[in-house]
């Protein structure tokens, strides 16, 4: 990152550096349990998102032979199910304090957010209840 630029010869920043290096070292620490937790905390505050992916789970479930462990096909009929996960995601990142930039301008809930501008999301700003 630092001796070796991209194909047109640009170096990376030192803050798109630093970004990188958290990452990785924050990267491998709690975010799976995280993610584990948070995704049982929504499905038991939702008991309706719970059912749809308890019943697409028991589908895939109905189709395997007693023992039998789940392969990639298994996996690509859970399209509900990873929904669900990548929204939980969304709504609660495990790597709280990571910021997210605007790549373009636009306007959120009658506010400009300009280009660049970074914001640290907050499981609260998305959700309301």
């Amino acid at each position: 990152m630092l001796l070796t630029g991209d194909e047109t010869g640009k170096f990376m920043q030192e803050l798109d550096i630093a970004d990188k290096i958290l990452g990785l070292l924050i990267g491998g620490h709690d975010t799976a349990s995280s993610a584990c937790a948070f995704i049982v905390k929504y499905l038991a505050e939702l008991p309706e998102i719970y059912d749809t992916v308890y019943h697409e789970q028991m589908e895939v479930l109905k189709s395997k032979v007693p023992g039998e462990l789940l392969n990639w096909e298994d996996l690509q009929k859970m399209k509900y199910s990873w929904n669900v996960a990548c929204e939980v995601l969304r709504l609660a990142s495990p790597l709280q304090g990571a910021f997210r930039e605007a790549l373009t301008d636009f306007v959120y809930n009658g506010f400009s957010i300009p280009k660049g501008w970074k914001e640290r999301p907050h499981e609260v700003s998305f959700s309301q209840r």
